[in-house]
């Protein structure tokens, strides 16, 4: 609740400090810009209301958790989601311990550097009778690390029990990616 809480406080900054960029636009007469940044902001607010419909409380609350904490260490989480969800109670909430597992190992091991902020590509599509939810991004440890191992066995335990399963891999170019996958008809 405390997380939740701290999301709202920081959003409710965020909208001040845009509603003070718009007034000092205006103030300079510049109408254009503006008007530009207000279709910004609108994109984001969005992009933000697709994880709000999301039909699992838990689910959603994990995401915005992770936004926040993501922001904190200069890192944007890009999302596409392509579901409303509707799993049970009992697979609610496996799925969202794993998934923030899944957001919490990207966000701790994901690369940043000085220079340019870091980036996670978070995915939640539902299709052929199954949900994916992916996490991807360039990290700075080598995917077999103690770190990410420990906590891809915990992952992995919990996504059996849901009759899901995790994939992970990554590539030579250092992109680690992180999958669950459970059926949708497991709604018990």
């Amino acid at each position: 609740m405390r997380d939740l809480l701290e999301v709202l406080r920081v959003q409710r900054h965020d909208f001040m400090n845009h509603l003070q960029v718009i007034s000092g636009l205006l103030q300079l007469k510049k109408y254009d810009r503006a008007g530009d940044y207000i279709k910004e902001v609108a994109e984001e607010l969005n992009r933000a209301a697709v994880v709000m419909k999301l039909g699992s409380p838990g689910i959603t609350g994990v995401i915005l958790n992770a936004t926040l904490a993501a922001s904190k260490r200069d890192i944007v989480i890009n999302s596409t989601i392509e579901t409303t969800l509707g799993f049970g109670p009992g697979i609610e909430i496996a799925v969202t311990e794993i998934l923030g597992e899944m957001l919490s190992t990207a966000i701790h091991t994901a690369e940043v550097s000085p220079c340019v902020a870091g980036s996670i590509d978070f995915e939640i599509r539902e299709r052929d009778g199954e949900c994916c939810f992916q996490v991807s991004y360039h990290s700075r440890e080598n995917p077999d690390s103690l770190a990410l191992a420990s906590s891809i066995v915990f992952m992995e335990d919990m996504a059996a029990k849901v009759k899901g399963r995790l994939i992970t891999g990554a590539s030579a170019g250092g992109v680690t990616v992180i999958s669950l996958v459970v059926p949708v008809h497991c709604k018990e």
